[in-house]
């Protein structure tokens, strides 16, 4: 062998090990970046389950309600109100059964009071109560009351009891919110 034999062997895998170290040296740390990075599918959050409001179920037709449970809200009841939106009422929810008496203090729409009782039935409805004139002395508002002990009143709009086609007897249910919480 010549003396540049060992030396050209030396030199060419020394000139490889650089070549091959630099090739792989950026390769082994970095990492590639697509020309076009993929972005990221936005994944389905779960809905929630709509709450029903609370409703009354009145043989075949529903009122959805607001609630007058506590005192105050029973007194107020819809006083000052100028409207309520059809097929909507207010429901007052007594401890116990007893023959309420209502009035028309300070209401400026008409109504049907509709009586349901601890059975779950209408037990009766006073249909078309006029709004009071508004120089009505307290102790001149009529006084409306069933004529039997009830535990619930359902005021609507005057005259939707008749058109609804709705009677004394019917089954009455509370729904949304309010189901199960009190007797229907």
């Amino acid at each position: 062998m010549n003396a540049l034999g060992p030396r050209r062997l030396i030199l060419g895998l020394a000139a490889t090990l650089i070549i091959g170290a630099a090739a792989c040296g950026d390769a082994a740390t970095a990492t590639p970046v697509p020309a076009n990075p993929p972005t990221e599918l936005p994944t389905a959050a779960p809905t929630e389950t709509p709450v029903l409001g609370p409703s009354v179920r009145i043989g075949g037709a529903e009122f959805p309600v607001e609630l007058a449970v506590e005192r105050d809200e029973r007194q107020r009841g819809l006083s000052g109100r100028e409207s309520l939106d059809a097929g909507t009422g207010m429901l007052f929810i007594f401890e116990e059964d007893s023959r309420f008496r209502f009035w028309m203090k300070e209401m400026l729409i008409p109504l049907d009071i509709v009586w349901i009782g601890s059975d779950c039935r209408v037990a009766g409805v006073s249909e078309d109560v006029p709004a009071p004139d508004p120089d009505t002395s307290l102790d001149d508002l009529p006084r409306y009351s069933p004529e039997a002990p009830t535990r619930y009143v359902l005021e609507i709009n005057a005259g939707e009891f008749a058109d609804m086609g709705l009677a004394a007897g019917d089954p009455v249910e509370f729904q949304g919110t309010i189901e199960g919480k009190y007797l229907c």
